[in-house]
Order: C-alpha cells, then sequence, then structure tokens
C-alpha cells in the first residue's frame, strides 16, 4: 500500500497566510503532494482563492474583484494559482465554498492543461453532483464533517456520483483517528472512493493517520507531515525507497493521478 498524499491546507498555513503565495510556495518547497485551497467567486464572476465569505462588512460575493482587490492586494485568482500548479508540478484541491460558484470552477478546471492533476471539493453534495453531471471528468470529493458509519458513506457517495470523501472529523473527538481503522478504509477504499483525512498538526495524530492507509492527509504543517510520511516509508520493508511521493494506487489516482480518470 502507497503512503498517504501530503496535502498542505490552504498551504503551509501554519506558518503564512492561508491562501496566499506565501504559503502556496512555502507547501511546495517542504514537500507537499498537493495544495488546498479555498474558491468562491466575486460579483463579476472572478473566482478568487479566500476562506472567508465576508471581506469587511460585505459578503466577497456582494463586491466586484476591483472592490476584493482593493481591500485584500493580496488576493489569489484561480486562474493564476491553476498556473502556477502546473508550472511547480503540484495538484490542487480547489474546495468551493459557495455552492453558486460550483459549475464556474468545473468550467475553469475542465479548460485547464491541468484539470487531470485537480480535484474539486465542497460540503455540498447537490452541487458536486450537478458538476459530474455537466462536466464528467472533474472529478469531486465530499467534505464530510458528520460522523457516520462506512456504510452511510458509501451510500452518500454512490448516490450523488462522487469519486472521494473527505473526511473532516478533526473536531469530531479528541483523538479523531480513533473514530476510523484500516478496516474502515479499506471498505470504503473496495467501493472505489478515494479517501482523505482532516487537517491535522498534532504529531502522535499525524502519526496514527499515517498508519491508518488513506490515500492523503491535510494539514497546516506540511513539511511535519511529509517527515512523518517519509519516516514510515523507510521503515517500511513493504515500500521501496522513494516511493513516499510516488502516486501509483489505483484508488489514489482515482482523485489526484491524471493517468485515471473515472468514466
Amino acid at each position: 500500500m502507497n503512503p498517504p498524499r501530503v496535502i498542505a491546507h490552504r498551504g503551509s498555513s501554519a506558518a503564512h497566510p492561508d491562501n496566499e503565495w506565501a504559503a502556496f510556495n512555502a507547501a511546495a518547497a517542504e514537500g507537499a503532494d498537493v495544495i488546498e485551497c479555498d474558491v468562491q467567486a466575486t460579483r463579476d464572476g472572478v473566482l478568487v482563492v479566500r476562506h472567508d465569505l465576508e471581506l469587511g462588512q460585505q459578503l466577497l460575493a456582494d463586491l466586484d474583484f476591483t472592490e476584493v482587490a482593493a481591500h485584500a492586494p493580496d488576493v489569489v485568482v484561480l486562474a493564476d494559482l491553476l498556473a502556477w500548479a502546473a508550472r511547480t508540478d503540484i495538484d490542487l484541491l480547489v474546495e468551493v465554498k459557495e455552492p453558486e460558484a460550483t459549475s464556474a470552477v468545473a468550467r475553469m478546471i475542465e479548460a485547464s492543461a491541468w484539470r487531470h492533476r485537480i480535484v474539486v471539493g465542497s460540503f455540498h453534495a447537490p452541487a458536486l453532483a450537478a458538476v459530474k453531471a455537466s462536466v464528467p471528468e472533474v472529478r469531486t470529493s465530499l467534505m464530510m464533517g458528520t460522523v457516520l458509519a462506512v456504510e452511510s458513506l458509501v451510500y452518500l457517495a454512490t448516490a450523488y456520483g462522487l469519486d472521494g470523501l473527505h473526511l473532516c472529523w478533526e473536531a469530531r473527538a479528541s483523538r479523531p483517528h480513533r473514530l476510523l481503522d484500516p478496516a474502515a478504509i479499506d471498505q470504503l477504499r473496495r467501493a472505489g472512493l478515494a479517501i482523505t483525512l482532516w487537517h491535522e498538526e498534532r504529531e502522535h495524530e499525524l502519526r496514527a493517520l499515517v498508519a491508518l492507509g488513506a490515500d492523503a492527509i491535510c494539514t497546516n504543517t506540511p513539511a511535519a507531515l511529509r517527515r512523518i510520511v517519509d519516516a514510515h516509508v523507510a521503515s517500511s520493508s513493504a515500500s521501496p525507497a522513494g516511493t513516499a511521493r510516488a502516486f501509483t494506487n489505483e484508488h489514489q489516482s482515482k482523485i489526484f493521478n491524471q493517468a485515471v480518470i473515472k468514466n
């Protein structure tokens, strides 16, 4: 089994402003395999990378891009991030913050030469289902904050035609890794789902998450997770040297490898 991919949650966000260039560049330098980012649309339809829905006293969706840039001059535009990811040779996990922006995000990704290295994520399952219906080659991952049994997770993923699940259970227990076990991960994988686990920064928890065998793990501290994953690989006789950044597992590749697309 291949080790989990290192996803930099909003970039290397523990040490840099999240969703900004400094965080993205640092994450790439620290060995992240994937950059997770948040995207929403301005009133005039520009897709920007930002987590908070409000800017000052207004909703970002009620502002034109020029107004957003005036208040947040470091704001990143999704089109620029896609181009940067291709130059940097790094994958993207694009979380859509507002369901209304999902179709526009999917269309931009579909038009990108980097589209096979990008996943659209959201907490809004109907929006992701709409993406799959209109742009089947764009891969989707449902972000799930509620702790559910494996059977329920599989049912939801099947009902909405999803490629993966992103379990966001970091606040659901003091030791959230105990909410899952390798058997549950294996059952989800046998259902054809790529499994991403919540963002975590505590190193003892990161080590436990790596041992679970999921496809990817989010973290605000990609350098720490990179070190833990590499140490795990080095101590495992089943993984040859240098495979920590390899990505050949067929279920992982459903969500991140450009060579495999779910039909």
